[in-house]
């Protein structure tokens, strides 16, 4: 029976293990923590881990340092529920296996996803140990509903735009010195700028830690995946206290009346606010909260939250 099964005394706190102390890992950290005076709570945290232990000296004991290990199967020895990872695609790729052999797992980061023999690896091992594998829906809204036509074959287009200030991306080549050189071509410092169009695999490769978004919806639109979800990411310096995302989604035809054909068609925007320089907007912050709490009761296999 998992730890957090156990209602001989009640429910029990669900056991989390962190990877990752980034801006996301440090307010996960604190909200964790804050729950523990609470007389019931829905988490306890068990283990905190970072690929660089230096960003914990600072903290000194603002931060119990018993909850610091040094490598992730140490932290997997304190046998947690759930691991939730807020640091790096990389961190899924390596230890991803490893900790679906011990717990659920919940990605922060599913550009990793993008890479298609490790979602393949990581549905054979959820399949193989019956453990589950979450997505944080994070900044993109309305995954449910698109899961739903999804399952019914009834998405025919999904388009997803990430607006920010030139300073709050973080790109990978060649990306990087795109943005860097039509900054430098435009006259005007508020000019729009289109650092890519195109299929969001690609895309999660280039720009890992900025189209979280993207790589949400599709997996949200498994029939279309990676290759047919399109991702445009624009830089747009009037954006000095937000992030945009504009959700487009196009449907079936429909024949309406004497033979006229409408297509289903839904567009959402999502204005986040967020400081120039930050990858991650608030309201996502307290987002992640919420769908680790909806992370339990599913099925084997990749489940957004």
């Amino acid at each position: 029976m998992r730890r957090n099964a156990d209602t001989t005394f009640g429910p029990q706190p669900m056991r989390i293990g962190l990877l990752g102390f980034g801006h996301l890992g440090q307010f996960l950290c604190a909200h964790f923590e804050r729950e523990r005076t609470k007389p019931m709570r829905d988490f306890d945290i068990v283990f905190i881990w970072n690929r660089s232990t230096t960003i914990f000296t600072k903290y000194g004991k603002d931060l119990n340092q018993e909850l610091i290990v040094s490598t992730v199967q140490e932290g997997l020895q304190r046998l947690p529920d759930l691991v939730v990872e807020a640091a790096h695609p990389d961190v899924i790729r390596i230890y991803g296996e490893q900790i679906l052999d011990v717990c659920d797992l919940f990605i922060g980061s599913p550009t990793a996803l993008a890479f298609a023999p490790l979602e393949a690896r990581l549905r054979k091992k959820s399949m193989e140990s019956g453990q589950v594998i979450y997505v944080a829906n994070g900044a993109f809204c309305g995954a449910d509903d698109i899961v739903k036509m999804s399952e019914r074959d009834l998405v025919r287009s999904l388009t997803i735009t990430m607006r920010k200030h030139p300073d709050s991306f973080k790109l990978s080549e060649p990306l990087r010195s795109k943005l860097i050189h039509e900054r430098a071509k435009v006259d005007n410092d508020q000019e729009e700028i289109v650092i890519y169009s195109g299929p969001v695999r690609e895309l999660c490769r280039l720009a890992p830690h900025n189209v979280n978004p993207m790589a949400v919806g599709a997996i949200a639109a498994e029939h279309l995946g990676f290759d047919q979800v399109q991702g445009r990411l624009i830089a747009d310096p009037s954006l000095i206290d937000r992030h945009v995302v504009e959700i487009e989604l196009c449907g079936p035809e429909t024949v309406i009346g004497d033979k006229k054909k409408t297509t289903f068609h839904i567009k959402s925007v999502r204005t986040n606010p967020a400081e120039i320089g930050y990858i991650t907007g608030t309201a996502t912050l307290l987002s992640f909260v919420s769908s680790i709490k909806h992370a339990k009761g599913h099925t084997a296999g990749i489940h957004v939250v």
